[in-house]
């Protein structure tokens, strides 16, 4: 009795790989287009869109996505992008501590 249920798990397990590579053989072949339109199966992770525009985060250097990541303005209008808050509060701490020099004018 023993012997048919682990002959039965073990035929199950077998069937079920069988089948998950045949499905990914199809999927393979019928490319990725297509099995995204067709909505993936569940879990199945978003696959970036190629040529996304990234800004370099000047602390560390990691390049960042701009929608998910921190961002400051500057006094001039132009924004910063960071891949954590804690580059963000470096950069700011850096900035707060850097001493301000007024433009340098034409003496005439």
């Amino acid at each position: 009795m023993i012997r048919f249920i682990l002959l039965s798990i073990l035929l199950t397990l077998l069937f079920r790989a069988i089948s998950r590579l045949w499905t990914g053989i199809v999927q393979g072949m019928q490319g990725p287009d297509t099995y995204r339109r067709a909505g993936g199966r569940a879990g199945a992770t978003h696959v970036p869109q190629r040529g996304v525009q990234m800004a370099r985060d000047p602390i560390c250097g990691t390049f960042v996505v701009p929608e998910r990541s921190l961002a400051i303005s500057g006094s001039n209008g132009e924004r910063t992008w960071f891949c954590s808050a804690t580059c963000r509060d470096q950069y700011v701490a850096s900035r707060a501590a850097a001493p301000r020099t007024a433009p340098q004018g034409r003496t005439a």
